[in-house]
């Protein structure tokens, strides 16, 4: 029987379904991990080569001068981030209402509701820092939602693409720049979006299916939750490999799972998870990059199926 598992969407089908592997019954406090090959795998750090930083240039070793940043190079617009809070931002399944999230204070703010003139629900979400959360109904159309007006408009991107369903998180494209990009991964690919063109353009490949988050760092994370156990991975942008990993041992079955959604905020994750059962509505983890998740809120009142976190926060 295949699987039918949200990924924060309701929608998400698995076309690579790993049978569920005995994961440990929920905890509300998981132990931190052990930072050992296994569990948290750093990568391989680049060689040093003993060479002094601008070695080839005269005019840096005789002045000392500091090469100039991408920022200083170029910077950002005059009203860069004005339009988005640096907040996590939520949407709910039954109703479409877009919400804030404030980790600091474990609190949901209504914005309002969504209406993108459709009748379909949504599935993903993720959201630049010029304001505008990109949100992915279940039959994949893609809308922009200006969050200043909550105007909203389809993009140019189509599902004749057969990329299929997909989670997506923006992320710098260092920690230097403020200039990001969108990526999208279904079952087992990643992939970059433009959202002007509609067009996505494939990276790699990934361990199983996953949803992403960013940040201002450059960094691009995965949370896996059909690996035995359940996997936050940091991924090579360029080629969609591991390049560190926590585990989560008490992460729920996914067998149990009815929808989630994942972002990352100040440093630590946040993630969205709606089990199946009557009354029931989706808790709230918080994974700390030691390995340490906590259900932080339990039963919000509504469930989330997409979270974006704009590269604007805090990272």
């Amino acid at each position: 029987m295949i699987l039918l598992l949200s990924l924060a969407c309701s929608d998400f089908g698995l076309s690579q379904v790993k049978e569920p592997h005995g994961i440990p019954d929920e905890q509300d406090t998981a132990a931190p991990l052990d930072a050992s090959a296994e569990d948290l795998d750093t990568g391989t750090p680049p060689e040093d080569t003993g060479a002094e930083p601008g070695a080839d240039s005269a005019a840096a070793t005789d002045t000392g001068d500091v090469p100039a940043t991408d920022t200083e190079d170029d910077p950002p617009p005059a009203d860069d981030c004005a339009e988005t809070d640096d907040l996590v931002y939520v949407i709910s399944r039954d109703d479409g209402t877009l919400y804030s999230f404030d980790p600091a204070a474990l609190s949901f703010t209504s914005l309002g509701r969504v209406n993108c003139g459709t009748s379909q629900t949504p599935g993903s979400m993720s959201v630049s820092r010029d304001g505008v959360a990109y949100v992915r109904y279940a039959d994949n159309s893609l809308y922009g939602l200006d969050l200043a007006t909550m105007t909203c408009s389809r993009t140019a991107y189509s599902d004749r693409s057969g990329f299929d369903s997909f989670g997506m998180g923006y992320s710098t494209d260092s920690a230097d720049t403020w200039r990001e990009q969108l990526f999208v991964a279904n079952a087992d690919t990643l992939g970059t979006l433009d959202t002007s063109t509609g067009v996505i353009t494939t990276v790699g490949r990934m361990l199983s299916q996953s949803e992403l988050t960013g940040d201002a760092d450059g960094e691009l994370w995965a949370m896996l939750p059909l690996e035995s156990p359940a996997k936050i991975v940091q991924l090579d942008k360029s080629t969609g490999s591991t390049l560190s990993s926590i585990r989560l041992p008490s992460f729920p079955d996914p067998g149990d799972i009815d929808a989630f959604a994942f972002a990352t905020w100040s440093g630590d994750f946040y993630v969205f998870v709606r089990e199946y059962g009557m009354g029931s509505s989706t808790d709230v983890y918080q994974v700390t990059s030691a390995g340490t998740m906590t259900r932080v809120l339990t039963d919000v009142g509504f469930d989330v199926v997409g979270a974006g976190t704009s590269t604007c926060a805090p990272s």
